[in-house]
Parts: structure tokens; sequence; C-alpha cells
């Protein structure tokens, strides 16, 4: 069963199944590529913007932590790690 980055819970790993990198320009694929956002890495959602805002969110990547857009998210398919 996949979600969608953008609405996955909070300090839960959750692993990427798909990304639609055509929803995105060819820079914003680029730099969430250079952040090993890829198909298949595991990732944690920390915590998204503020009190009036769900953008940014904040994310760790093995032992990064990165910062996406909430419109990149909305566009990244998760699933739940075994």
């Amino acid at each position: 069963m996949t979600a969608l980055l953008d609405k996955a819970p909070l300090g839960v790993a959750v692993r990427i199944a798909r990304i639609n990198w055509d929803a995105m320009s060819h820079d914003e694929g680029r730099r969430l590529r250079e952040f090993g956002l890829m198909e298949g890495c595991e990732v944690t959602p920390l915590h998204r913007g503020s009190i009036f805002s769900r953008d940014p969110l904040a994310l760790t990547i093995g032992r990064m932590k990165v910062i996406i857009r909430a419109r990149q998210a909305a566009v990244i398919e998760v699933e739940p790690t075994a």
C-alpha cells in the first residue's frame, strides 16, 4: 500500500516506491537525486513547516537531514518499510 510522502506520518521511516520525475523541473529532479532521493531508499519525515503552512518538509536520508518542498513531496509515493 503506497501513500504520498507529504502525507506520511512524522518520525516513521518509509521507503520510496516511485517518484514522478515528470511533475518537477529538471533542476528540482537533479537536486533531489543529489540528496539521494531515489526509488528504494529509506527516508524519515521529521517535521513540516510551521503552524500556518505544511511547507517545507524536513527529512532524514541516511545520516543526512534535508528540506524539500511540499509540492515535491506530493509526487513521491512511499510505502512502509519491512
